[in-house]
């Protein structure tokens, strides 16, 4: 049995805790090196050859010069020994063959051999540093959490604090705690450069990367692999036979609801996720760390919360860092912030920067001395306990040769003021790069362009120098300890030690030159990229078309930022990340505005601006301004270029902005010229959502025969089967949409038979259908009807099933109807109180979607509530308020409802209150309403009821 812990010379190699010391002091030493040590030392005095260096340290099939990559490796260590090369106590060469160790070693503290782990795919991707300098409370308190997570009780842990000062430190370490317990560990980024889910998409490959067999990787997804390969394409190229995910309708669609079909794909994407991650817990309890939330975008954050919102029972972890600075801090995270702490989901841990006894741990692992009090006060003065600012410092004063006498002790005079030390960080790195080659220099300029991760085939790529020289000038830098080589195999990549030096880097570069190297970063790219790989594992030019679109947008190259960025839109949509895709959608229109005015051009901006309308209506709503904007600049761009395609989905959704503004004068202008474009068009697909249009705006203005006729003619066209699309691509299905309006305007017209039979009609065909939208739509109309006819158990039966539908598929505003239609169930049970509540909630659910559409008819059933409730003045108020919205509108089919129960409450306070116009208005409507229509055309109320339905009153609280 192999010994825990090696004494040769001063030192001593502990295998438990994977460190070097030197008289007690921990050394800084990388993964690489350490590894290499362990197997020097095990076959001590033996020979070992390079082919077993290669084997022990990278395995086989590694594509970089591994002759350089131990050449450097071995130069690492002999620098950590002090070891001469040409006079070795340690490490001997034997050339052309291997390396020999050669100290005496003291085998102390028997324990199980333990290998160093290598960094795979399908590991969490952590680096293996020196041990952490304090931070045992904060620790302590993660390990607690740890405790708990992995007996069933999910926890949510964030770590704040400013740059620099331990975040992703204190993750690595808790991860390497959490391994060493048994639990799974997966970890994601979020990077400057927005990419919708990328830390959740980087924890979903390496899992996909660690499984070799496809079958295997099949059973381990299970049923959402579908859905799950809409974050990771590749996916469908390792299981080409997965059945497609959730249908969603094309960008350049005319979606009457696209927020609520975006918003129902991202939900089931969000689900399956959560599924997938519950059910791998279950089998290994897991740790799930986000590194940088400060740079998530919205869809990363959203998915983040979902998650943390339902792990309470399950044995995982969330652990996510970030800067908490208010510069730093975006909105998206505030709120993300606000719900999860607020709500007692998530604990909070800020660092602060470390005290100065542990400031004095940190300078004796780095140096491998014991450091003076004096030394100690004065960088911790300097650095205010920062731990990268602490190292970086050390650093620079090391290589300034200020910090050691001539007998390699500390000065204790040390007086870090009079050394014209750096201010910051920054320009600490700035000063170590000077000492730098000019090679390395050029290396690392194309390395922080790529980011702050970066693999060997595509730095060698972009530089366009031998991978040698390349190795060479990579060693130097991992020297420096500006960067960490994380040696994925069978590719090598590597890593800045902190984003502030590859700032550092990236700050020295002129504007020009960082054009340049964008430019020859995404050529680059391209030239791997676009070869198909021969393993359905390997990554494809469509991975990269994110990055492609930030480098040629800084490049300069415009065509192809813009050609890339309306891909990373289309990638960003199919899953579900609105935010971000309106994000590059508005950069590539920024771009496309500075090119010469021609008919491509204009054809390339309809094409982005009919993407562009349906993503703000999923995240601003129909009514908001940017939508009527963007369809207008597409309407005037599809006439000017006589695009008959485009011109039908712009002007239909320029009619709905309007339509669900309440502005039904401009929106029926709208219908009727859709109407007729369809049928010049002569396209029976336009023609009937033409119909459908202009039959709603009739019916809204009170036109209810004209609003029938249309109605029964764009039935007379749909094919259940043939128009399913529909669904998807205007918001509801045409043939459910259509019954809905026609038993309201048989029910409003008198014929009460026509609208039973259809109001069943309605539901059969909803049911069919399965559609959400159109399945909601169907029973709150359905439960109308049976309010009117004072059915009240259908009625809340139909309403609660509403209610239930829309709060699973998150549609807002017919959520805020459904419950509605359940509050006024309630008042005509004689459940006032809770009736007006529930009313009043589904008015204001209504409300924050900016929806005025109905306002004045959802009204009526509050201003009828309290008139059972005999709160007449309050009832009074509520019918005034929408009159004036009715005057402003023109949603004219609700008025003579609303002048009835004005007419009645003003009775029951006294006929006084009404001036002499209004009464005499109230007298005339009254008998409009009241008149008996023709025995020919009049239906009567169900068997039950022994009288004449009011034609357009919905008599809910009148007299028969």
């Amino acid at each position: 049995m192999l010994p825990g812990i090696f004494r040769f010379a001063d030192f001593e190699l502990d295998r438990n805790v994977y460190e070097l010391r030197r008289k007690g002091h921990p050394l800084k030493l990388e993964r690489i090196p350490l590894d290499l040590l362990f197997l020097l030392i095990e076959k001590r005095g033996q020979l070992v050859t390079r082919e077993e260096i290669l084997q022990r340290l990278w395995g086989k099939g590694v594509f970089f010069d591994v002759d350089n990559a131990i050449n450097s490796a071995v130069r690492k260590l002999r620098r950590a020994l002090g070891d001469d090369p040409d006079a070795p106590r340690f490490v001997v060469t034997v050339p052309s063959k291997g390396y020999r160790f050669v100290a005496e070693i003291d085998d102390l503290s028997p324990s199980p051999p333990r290998r160093a782990k290598k960094v795979g795919r399908a590991s969490s991707g952590r680096l293996t540093q020196s041990p952490m300098a304090g931070r045992r409370r904060e620790m302590a308190l993660l390990q607690n959490g740890l405790r708990d997570a992995a007996s069933g009780h999910g926890q949510v842990f964030l770590i704040s604090g400013e740059p620099g000062i331990g975040k992703t430190r204190l993750a690595d370490e808790f991860a390497a705690v959490a391994e060493a317990k048994g639990l799974a560990v997966r970890l994601g980024h979020c990077f400057r450069e927005a990419v919708p889910f990328l830390p959740f998409v980087e924890m979903l490959e390496r899992f996909v990367d660690g499984i070799a067999e496809p079958e295997q990787l099949r059973r381990q997804l299970a049923e959402e692999a579908s859905e799950l390969a809409r974050l990771l394409p590749k996916l469908r190229r390792i299981l080409p036979d997965l059945p497609p995910a959730l249908d969603l309708p094309p960008l350049t669609s005319v979606a009457l609801t696209a927020s609520a079909t975006i918003l129902q794909a991202r939900r089931h994407l969000f689900n399956c996720f959560f599924d997938f991650v519950a059910r791998t817990a279950a089998e290994q309890p897991t740790v799930m760390i986000v590194e940088d939330l400060h740079w998530a975008d919205d869809s990363s954050l959203a998915l983040l919360d979902h998650l943390a919102q339902r792990i309470a029972d399950l044995p995982l972890m969330l652990l996510g860092t970030y800067r908490d600075a208010e510069i730093d801090v975006t909105r998206g995270l505030a709120k993300t912030l606000e719900d999860l702490l607020r709500g007692r989901i998530a604990t909070r841990l800020k660092l602060k920067g470390l005290p100065r006894e542990d400031v004095a741990t940190m300078l004796s692992r780095l140096s491998g001395k014991s450091a003076p009090a004096e030394v100690v006060e004065e960088i911790f003065a300097e650095t205010e306990g920062n731990p990268f600012f602490v190292e970086e410092l050390f650093r620079h004063l090391d290589e300034e040769n200020r910090l050691y006498n001539s007998a390699g002790e500390f000065h204790s005079s040390l007086k870090i003021a009079e050394l014209e030390v750096p201010e910051s960080v920054r320009l600490v790195v700035a000063r170590r790069l000077e000492r730098l080659d000019e090679p390395t220099r050029r290396m690392l300029a194309t390395a922080a362009t790529i980011g702050r991760f970066f693999s060997f085939e595509l730095l060698e790529a972009a530089r366009g120098t031998d991978g040698d020289s390349l190795m060479e000038c990579i060693a130097e830098a991992e020297r420096a300890g500006l960067v960490y080589s994380l040696t994925e195999a069978p590719k090598a990549s590597f890593q800045f030690s902190h984003e502030l030096a590859r700032q550092a880097v990236l700050s020295r570069l002129s504007s020009a030159l960082r054009q340049k190297l964008h430019l020859e970063v995404a050529e680059a790219i391209e030239r791997i990229y676009s070869i198909n790989p021969e393993s359905p594992y390997a990554e494809t030019l469509d991975d990269y078309v994110a990055d492609l679109a930030h480098h040629y947008s800084r490049g300069g190259n415009r065509e192809k930022a813009i050609q890339y960025l309306q891909l990373a839109a289309q990638q960003a949509a199919q899953r579900s990340a609105s935010s971000v895709a309106i994000d590059r959608l508005t950069n590539a229109l920024r771009i496309l505005k500075s090119l010469p005015e021609t008919a491509q051009r204009d054809r390339q901006e309809l094409i982005l601006q009919m993407m562009l309308g349906p993503l703000l209506i999923a995240t601003k709503g129909n009514a908001s301004l940017e939508v009527e904007q963007t369809y207008l600049r597409a309407r005037e761009l599809a006439q000017q270029l006589n695009a008959v395609s485009q011109q039908f989905p712009s002007l239909f959704q320029l009619r709905s902005v309007y339509l669900v503004r309440g502005e039904l004068l401009r929106a029926h202008e709208l219908s009727q010229q859709l109407a007729s474009l369809a049928e010049s068009e002569n396209d029976t697909e336009h023609l009937l959502e033409g119909r459908v249009a202009l039959g709603n705006t009739f019916f809204l203005q009170g036109a209810l025969r004209q609003a029938h006729t249309q109605f029964e003619e764009a039935l007379g066209i749909y094919d259940q089967k043939r128009h399913r699309s529909h669904a998807f691509v205007y918001g509801f299905d045409p043939g459910v949409f259509c019954l809905a309006r026609i038993t309201r305007t048989l029910q409003a017209l008198g014929y009460l038979d026509q609208a039973v039979e259809k109001t069943r009609a309605l539901l059969a065909l909803a049911r069919e259908v399965s559609h959400p939208l159109s399945l909601v739509l169907a029973l709150i109309d359905a439960c109308e009807f049976y309010l009117f006819c004072r059915e009240t158990d259908p009625a809340n039966e139909l309403s609660e099933w509403a209610m239930r539908v829309a709060e699973e598929q998150r549609l807002a505003n017919l959520l805020g109807q459904a419950t509605i239609y359940s509050g006024a169930t309630l008042a005509q049970k004689g459940q006032t109180s809770e009736g007006i509540s529930r009313i009043r909630q589904g008015l204001a659910a209504c409300r924050a979607t900016g929806a005025v559409l109905f306002r004045p008819f959802f009204v009526s059933f509050l201003a009828d509530a309290y008139l059972r409730a005999e709160q007449l003045t309050e009832g009074l108020a509520v019918v005034d308020e929408a009159l004036s919205l009715v005057s402003q509108t023109q949603e004219c089919w609700i008025e003579a409802e609303l002048w009835r129960l004005k007419g009645e409450l003003a009775r029951q306070t006294g006929l006084e209150r009404l001036p002499e116009v209004k009464i005499a208005f109230v007298r005339r409507s009254l008998s409009r309403v009241l008149r008996k229509p023709s025995s020919g055309n009049c239906a009567r109320r169900p068997a039950s009821r022994a009288c004449y339905v009011t034609p357009i009153a919905a008599t809910r609280g009148g007299r028969c």
